[in-house]
């Protein structure tokens, strides 16, 4: 068995260290039981043996008492004691007073013949001399002149006894020593399997093997809660990862589109000799790309910042009402370009913790999705109300073409656009950031943010922000995004510059 080399890392294990630990606890437990079974058969038998030398000594002084003063009678009496007891090796001794022998029997030893009487001897007591061991007790026998005699017995044979038992008690001892290791073994092999599975499970994880999980028992000890918190968090791990290959190679797939398009249009350029005025139609289209590029850059960083746990969000009192209003005059003249009808309704001004910039675009960013969604002839509606002491309430509800049941679990989702179709369309100009950025925002401001949608009956979306509770947090330094010049002004500036 591993657990007795001497490779110090073998006897760091889990395994090893429970060995030792139970071993240790049931010996010293099984020493102290057989050291408290030896001293209590030793305690009984010595306690019974006192009992019965006590009551025979009281007999005898009894019997002296009656038949004294016939001497003969006594010793008779003494002798008949003394044939009694003859398989236990017990011995008499009469005297007198002054400590002179009336009479003894054959085993009484010279160390308790010669020990001399005392005063306390009215009572019976035990007296230990050498290896013997007897009861003493003073008599009257109605003379007023004392008589005391001694029974006893040698404890060779209660030592003799107790040695049986204490090999007894060795032999039970040395083999729990042998079996307690190999027991204590065994329950930490049956303790630690668990634990030795789950190692295993770990050591087989890779990046690219994060739907291995750990096994679960269903005892519902503690080591299965912990399988199960383990798998709960190999879960989240392999959800983010996946969120985040996902999110690269889409952000990938973004960026490659407008890279494609510049080197294209810078290619075609200097394949051969151009006009000016062509020069500059492949630098609008080029600034276009450029454009869209720097607003993707912009929309990540974003993401970035707002999912940071290390960023702290900015809190201070945003005026909902305000901030909205200002959003629905700057979208006012594309919603007339369009066509479409764009209202605000304020029916409370409510005030709210949050970050005012971030907020802004939160607005914007809804807007711009209901505006390019929405036909012609159709309408956008904002309303702000006020949540009674929980907040503010933004709703935008629009008339468009709505979104299908099963696109509503991914349109927050980076990336994912409800209307691929549409993807190098006017929808494109998102990117598929909107949405996401949107929540972002509002879950970094304590908010939420739902979605409602029927099909042909338009799409409405509500976005909750919790009340302004008077601590604001310092501003963090934030860079001024600008927005580059849009192609369609390059492009009519281009032209009413001539070719130049």
């Amino acid at each position: 068995m591993h657990w007795l080399t001497t490779d110090p890392a073998t006897w760091s294990t889990l395994r090893s260290r429970l060995t030792l630990w139970n071993s240790g606890v049931v010996l010293l437990a099984t020493a102290a039981s057989l050291l408290a079974v030896w001293l209590g058969a030793r305690a009984v038998l010595y306690r019974e043996t006192d009992a019965v030398l006590r009551g025979t000594v009281r007999e005898i002084g009894m019997a002296i008492t009656d038949l004294y003063p016939d001497i003969d009678a006594v010793v008779a009496e003494l002798q008949r004691k003394e044939r009694s007891h003859a398989e236990r090796a017990w011995f008499t001794h009469l005297l007198t007073e002054d400590g002179e022998t009336i009479w003894k029997s054959t085993l009484c030893p010279d160390a308790v013949a010669t020990f001399p009487p005392t005063l306390t001897d009215r009572r019976e007591n035990i007296v230990q001399v050498d290896q013997y061991r007897y009861a003493r007790l003073a008599i009257d026998a109605r003379t007023h002149r004392p008589f005391h005699i001694r029974v006893g017995m040698s404890t060779k044979s209660l030592d003799a006894n107790i040695g049986a038992l204490m090999r007894v008690l060795v032999a039970v001892g040395l083999a729990l020593s042998l079996l307690t290791p190999l027991a204590g073994y065994w329950l930490a092999v049956q303790a630690t399997r668990p634990v030795a599975a789950i190692l295993a499970t770990a050591e087989r994880l890779r990046p690219t093997r994060l739907r291995d999980r750990l096994a679960v028992t269903g005892a519902g000890d503690e080591l299965d809660r912990l399988s199960i918190t383990i798998n709960r968090l190999l879960d989240q791990v392999a959800t983010h990862v996946e969120r985040q290959e996902r999110f690269v190679a889409d952000a990938a797939h973004e960026l490659r589109g407008p890279l494609t398009a510049i080197q294209s249009s810078l290619e075609v350029a200097v394949s051969q000799d151009r006009s000016s005025t062509e020069y500059r139609e492949t630098i609008v289209d080029v600034l276009e790309a450029a454009q869209h590029l720097s607003k993707l850059a912009n929309d990540l960083l974003l993401l970035a910042e707002s999912g940071a746990a290390s960023v702290p969000h900015v809190r201070e009192a945003v005026d909902l009402a305000g901030v909205t209003t200002q959003a629905v005059e700057m979208f006012a003249g594309v919603a007339e370009e369009r066509g479409v009808a764009l209202s605000l309704s304020v029916r409370n001004r409510p005030l709210v913790g949050g970050d005012t910039a971030r907020l802004r675009q939160v607005v914007g960013n809804l807007l711009d999705n209901a505006l390019r969604f929405t036909p012609a002839t159709g309408r956008v509606v904002v309303t702000i109300a006020s949540d009674g002491a929980s907040g503010g309430i933004i709703t935008v509800q629009d008339t468009g073409s709505g979104i299908k049941p099963a696109d509503l679990e991914r349109i927050f989702d980076r990336f994912w656009m409800v209307d691929q179709a549409r993807s190098h369309a006017e929808s494109r100009r998102s990117g598929g950031l909107g949405l996401p950025i949107c929540r972002s925002v509002v879950e970094g401001c304590g908010g939420s943010i739902t979605v409602a949608s029927h099909l042909e009956a338009g799409t409405t979306v509500t976005v909750r922000l919790a009340a302004w509770d008077g601590t604001p947090t310092p501003a963090r330094p934030q860079a001024v995004d600008r927005e580059p010049p849009s192609g369609r002004d390059l492009r009519e500036a281009t032209q009413a510059g001539g070719s130049g």
